[in-house]
């Protein structure tokens, strides 16, 4: 006879994060994230685990090794992820542990309509902060970027 047993609460849950009002008239552009500006976590015991969730504000890295690249735009950052104009969109890819090992292709929204409390950016510690509103702002009808928050 089929049964559900639920887990023990033993491991940590995570998924895939929901940061869209509408998908109607979303527009995506392809980059490349450079994986080692995502920082490291510990869950469930496990060092070193990289997740990059949807929503996450994605910036270019206009100097170091990553040049070209993408990253999480993070304050204090010294590679031009800390720069508002810089900033290309929302992550629109999900990577659960694909950055460990390597860089990997990224779809970043540029025209969305957006939850504002459902996306971050990364705080100068790394840990992971809702968008502030100084970021929204920057992300509102600019060259290249439109992303009305609701």
């Amino acid at each position: 006879m089929p049964s559900f047993t639920k887990g023990g609460g033993t491991t940590t849950p995570f998924g895939n994060r929901e940061y869209l009002r509408s998908t109607r008239g979303k527009k995506v552009e392809s980059y490349t994230l450079a994986g080692a500006t995502v920082p490291a976590k510990t869950i469930d015991g496990a060092a070193g685990q990289k997740i990059l969730q949807k929503g996450t504000v994605l910036a270019k890295i206009t100097s170091g090794p990553d040049a070209g690249k993408v990253g999480p735009r993070q304050a204090g950052a010294t590679d031009g992820r800390q720069t508002l104009t810089n900033i290309v969109g929302l992550c629109d890819t999900f990577l659960p542990w694909q950055l460990i090992e390597r860089d990997v292709e990224v779809g970043a929204t540029y025209e969305c309509v957006a939850v504002q409390g459902w996306c971050v950016e990364l705080a100068a510690d790394g840990s992971e902060v809702v968008l502030p509103d100084a970021t929204a702002d920057a992300m509102r009808g600019t060259k290249g970027l439109d992303i009305l928050f609701k």
